[in-house]
């Protein structure tokens, strides 16, 4: 029998906190029944589609009320799915009283979780880690860090090893029409914030030089939000022949995480694409302003700015960090 039973992960937020969280999912998953955790989360239609044919999750409970935001979580929904699928433990990663109060009620025997000095959620978490507000940044990976610490239970940040296996990299090229073999790189121009977004012409840049010195092909990870992002690195170079851009394209997360990880290394902003190639252990420079710096991963190769315009950054600042992984 496992140690911990059939185990839920509450994560709470979108895909860049899940994403956060997978050094402990790893962890955990090896203490589970079938060595899988069922996963907790808002944006649960996305996430589910990026979990549906890795062995990690077994399953997803969607639980917010609207599953495309990361909105306000349905508690009462959350508490009968839970109960529903036999739960033993819940690692709730996230500061919510209700979360943990629904735990309880659906009658979860162990209950991990962080709490703040004052805060109502130590009531409903019988294995609560008492946790400092301010911890360096981000903050709920660090939260997370401390309840398995407390538990005992260790992770590992740089080897976290999350890949789709080969059919869904097959699939994920066939659709596009690529062959599997073609080498590529990846830019990542999506950000979370406008403030995080390096643009176009920094990128546009970095892709005419990297044309230059690598043989492959360059692929423009991001979704819609970005796509004039995309559009003004497509209009400054005569090479377009050499660019794959998932902006334009409805393409399945599985199959962006497919490809994605089939590149030898991803060069972009602080972001989502940022932190999955870090977890699928894909070599990475990341550009960060600097107050929002945090290098959690040996993989991510940190470009900083001096101050908290990501202006600050020059091209020659990250042709710096590139270079060397061409040189690899």
């Amino acid at each position: 029998m496992s140690e911990l039973g059939k185990t839920l992960v509450v994560t709470g937020g979108g895909l860049g906190d899940t994403l956060f969280h997978l050094p402990f999912i790893r962890s955990i998953q090896q203490r589970s029944t079938g060595k899988s955790v069922v996963l907790a989360c808002k944006k649960g239609r996305e996430i589910r589609e990026l979990f549906s044919e890795v062995d990690m999750v077994s399953s997803v409970l969607p639980i917010a009320q609207d599953q495309d935001v990361s909105g306000k979580a349905d508690l009462g929904r959350l508490r009968r799915l839970t109960k529903e699928a036999g739960i033993e433990s819940a690692f709730v990663f996230h500061k919510s009283t209700g979360i943990a109060f629904a735990m309880m009620m659906a009658g979860v025997k162990n209950r991990f979780g962080y709490f703040f000095k004052g805060s109502w959620n130590r009531f409903f978490l019988n294995k609560g880690t008492l946790t400092p507000k301010s911890v360096p940044l981000p903050a709920f990976m660090n939260h997370a860090a401390l309840v398995m610490d407390d538990a005992g239970i260790g992770y590992d940040y740089s080897d976290v090893r999350f890949r789709q296996p080969n059919h869904v990299v097959q699939a994920a090229f066939s659709n596009l029409g690529l062959n599997e073999n073609t080498q590529m790189v990846a830019l990542g121009v999506n950000a979370s914030a406008e403030f995080k977004q390096w643009g176009a012409e920094g990128y546009s840049a970095i892709a005419e030089r990297l044309l230059k010195q690598f043989p492959g092909q360059i692929l423009l990870f991001g979704a819609g939000d970005v796509k004039h992002v995309s559009e003004g690195i497509l209009a400054r170079t005569d090479n377009p022949e050499r660019f794959i851009d998932l902006t334009t394209q409805k393409v399945p997360l599985h199959h962006s995480h497919a490809l994605l990880q089939s590149c030898d290394f991803y060069v972009g902003n602080d972001s989502f694409g940022l932190n999955l190639a870090a977890m699928s252990s894909l070599p990475a420079v990341g550009i960060f302003i600097k107050s929002y710096h945090f290098s959690y991963s040996d993989w991510i190769k940190p470009v900083i700015s001096s101050s908290d315009a990501i202006t600050d950054i020059s091209v020659d600042m990250v042709w710096e960090q590139v270079s060397k992984l061409i040189a690899k």
